[in-house]
């Protein structure tokens, strides 16, 4: 079962021929609604037909998966910020005019360029897709990042990891109080499996975690990083069903220590 199995649809539309049209994420793919045919698209421009709107934005998503850049603009901001979205085209609009490149960067210009307005272009919810498609596709492929987008997945990890961690917290019965202050580490490691330390005991609560980076496609873009109000550290794919590596909270001695435990999804 994949990742992006039962993982709700998004659209956007966008300015097309005059009309609105609509653009479609659904099971793992983009969906031109207006332009169902990319491919017969793609010849009847090759053949010298106007381009659509709409193709322009699908060949964007399709290098976006390809280069993978936009990550680094994508990391810090787990829900869409309307004000950075503003400063992002100000910006892209600067690079393109006077060369000056304020963003990603990581990247060269022509690419700061593209992934820029990948950035603006596509909605969050998008890109977070995106993100976890690409994520997917280097890690079957054992993990190729280079060193600057693998920092940049690593962020990403621990902003995610912490919020999810905190969310399960809250609900966690009984109560644990001021979840958000209690000390979180979470390291990032690309070899060995998952594991937690630590405890919940009031002032002495403390947390420490390591999580591959896999995790925002295998975990977090599935939706499952809180399930059934626990933590979800790891997700590993069966053929019909999908089987959750989660945290458990177990009493001892006037403290609750951590085991991890499986979850049928």
């Amino acid at each position: 079962m994949p990742w992006y199995d039962q993982v709700p649809a998004v659209s956007f539309e966008i300015d097309c021929e005059d009309v609105r049209h609509t653009i479609t994420w659904s099971n793992g793919r983009v969906i031109l609604e207006q332009h169902p045919q990319i491919e017969a698209e793609k010849a009847l421009v090759a053949l010298g037909g106007a381009k659509p709107k709409c193709l322009d934005v699908f060949e964007l998503w399709e290098f976006a998966l390809r280069d993978g850049g936009f990550i680094e603009e994508w990391a810090p901001w787990q829900t869409a910020d309307r004000q950075r979205r503003w400063w992002l085209r100000t910006a892209l609009e600067r690079l393109r005019s006077e060369g000056v490149q304020d963003f990603l960067y990581d990247l060269p210009r022509e690419r700061a360029a593209k992934m820029g307005e990948a950035s603006v272009v596509l909605p969050h919810e998008f890109l977070d897709r995106a993100m976890a498609a690409v994520v997917d596709v280097r890690d079957q492929r054992g993990w190729d990042f280079g060193p600057a987008l693998s920092r940049h997945l690593a962020e990403a990890t621990r902003l995610r990891a912490r919020r999810a961690f905190v969310k399960a917290l809250t609900n966690q019965r009984p109560a644990v109080p001021s979840p958000a202050l209690i000390p979180f580490k979470c390291e990032i490691e690309l070899y060995g499996e998952p594991w937690i330390r630590g405890c919940l005991s009031g002032r002495d609560s403390r947390i420490e975690i390591s999580l591959h980076p896999r995790w925002l496609s295998r975990v977090w873009a599935r939706g499952v990083s809180v399930h059934n109000d626990r933590f979800t550290v790891d997700a590993s794919e069966q053929k019909d069903s999908v089987l959750l590596t989660q945290v458990e909270w177990v009493p001892n001695n006037g403290k609750l220590d951590p085991r991890l435990t499986a979850c049928q999804l």
